[in-house]
């Protein structure tokens, strides 16, 4: 088998960044010190902020601030030094037009090659619908469990018989002026 050439030295970063440019995710990557290398064009439009505003910035001053959060920062520091991995992390973020949403982080540590420093690769999902739509259907259960309750209370001999029982009852014909049904 034939060996392969190396890579070129800027090859793993380019490989990198096309990565997170042609990304339709919300993906940042990010430095050891969580300065901002790239960012995709679906986080900035999901995000609201300026690409150009964003690449060379510290993760915290994205935006107004709202990503400067000390949990998120520490976790992305043990990332990067290979002490932890940020798998499914979930945080809140107050936006300055789109309010609180619920996000899921995931956070891979990158490394490109024994000369090039560590890189993160940050992914942001949005899941403030999914859990909305929990929250509803969990609220709707508690509901029917309450109208049921009620229903058992309000009507005890009904709801001791069997839904079986409802199917065998005897049907009267309905009377039409044509005949009976």
């Amino acid at each position: 088998m034939a060996a392969h050439p190396p890579l070129h030295p800027d090859g793993p970063l380019s490989l990198a960044l096309a990565v997170v440019g042609s990304s339709t995710a919300p993906l940042l990557l990010l430095d050891q010190t969580l300065k901002v290398i790239a960012a995709s064009t679906c986080f900035c439009r999901v995000f609201d902020v300026d690409q150009d505003r964003v690449v060379g910035r510290f993760l915290g001053e994205i935006g107004t601030g709202e990503w400067n959060k000390p949990q998120l920062r520490v976790l992305l520091d043990a990332t990067a030094a290979g002490d932890a991995a940020i798998d499914a992390y979930e945080m809140d973020m107050k936006g300055p037009r789109q309010g609180v949403r619920k996000l899921v982080i995931n956070a891979q540590r990158l490394v490109l090659s024994p000369e090039e420093p560590v890189r993160l690769l940050l992914t942001v999902e949005d899941v403030t619908a999914a859990r909305e739509g929990e929250k509803q259907k969990d609220d709707l259960l508690r509901e029917k469990a309450v109208l049921l309750q009620e229903l058992q209370h309000r009507s005890p001999t009904v709801c001791r018989s069997s839904p079986a029982s409802f199917c065998k009852a005897p049907r009267r014909p309905i009377r039409t002026k044509r005949g009976s049904i």
